[in-house]
């Protein structure tokens, strides 16, 4: 397991072009998220992924998001396209995952039972992702904040769920997470980011993040 040094403070997924989050790395984005998952709208190809990857300045975590994912694929997927990390969303389980080698995200749906998730996984994955327990993620939902802040204090968590440039400070300021992860509300049309959008979550967030924790790494 990676130490919590190198979990993102300010994250958004779904990216599928470099334009998306160009003008964002320069206001604190720390990492960005692939979704390598056939059913989702935001899916991308594992050669589009690597040409994001190849222009990301080298502190910028790339992440793979995959739901229900094999060892062997995860490998595959990492070792073609130069990204850094997973995030596992589906049934995964913790047991087959405690000597991989590069970072984790396990996503928490904030509902029932998502202690014993979080420490199923504690010790292996990096830092985890608390989201609305509908769908593997990317809903646009927002969370209990209530429930988010209570799971945000077992672990280093990243906040998601609906996030944009003008929740995100109201969230943040009630869960206090490690850090933010937005992706379905910075699109201009379903699956397809709006630079702007982008740009604005990404100042709003770190503004928000320094407020509580003193900066936003």
């Amino acid at each position: 397991m990676a130490s919590t040094i190198d979990l993102p403070r300010i994250k958004v997924c779904g990216v599928r072009d470099f334009a998306d989050v160009e003008g964002a790395l320069q206001l604190g984005l720390g990492a960005v998220g692939f979704v390598d998952h056939e059913d989702s709208v935001r899916h991308v190809e594992s050669d589009a992924i690597r040409r994001v990857v190849r222009r990301l300045p080298k502190p910028v975590l790339s992440v793979i998001v995959m739901v229900d994912a094999t060892r062997r694929h995860a490998d595959s997927i990492l070792l073609s396209t130069g990204a850094r990390a997973v995030q596992l969303c589906g049934m995964e389980r913790a047991v087959e995952w405690r000597d991989f080698e590069l970072p984790i995200l396990r996503r928490i749906p904030v509902g029932d039972g998502a202690e014993e998730e979080l420490e199923r996984w504690r010790g292996v994955a990096t830092g985890f992702v608390l989201d609305h327990p509908h769908a593997p993620g990317g809903t646009g939902w927002a969370v209990d904040l209530e429930r988010a802040r209570e799971l945000a204090r077992l672990g280093p968590c990243l906040l998601a769920g609906g996030l944009d440039a003008e929740n995100v400070e109201r969230a943040v300021s009630i869960v206090r997470p490690w850090g933010v992860d937005a992706s379905s509300r910075l699109e201009s049309e379903r699956g397809v980011k709006d630079a702007r959008k982008v740009e604005a979550f990404v100042r709003a967030a770190a503004q928000a993040l320094a407020a509580v924790h003193g900066k936003a790494t």
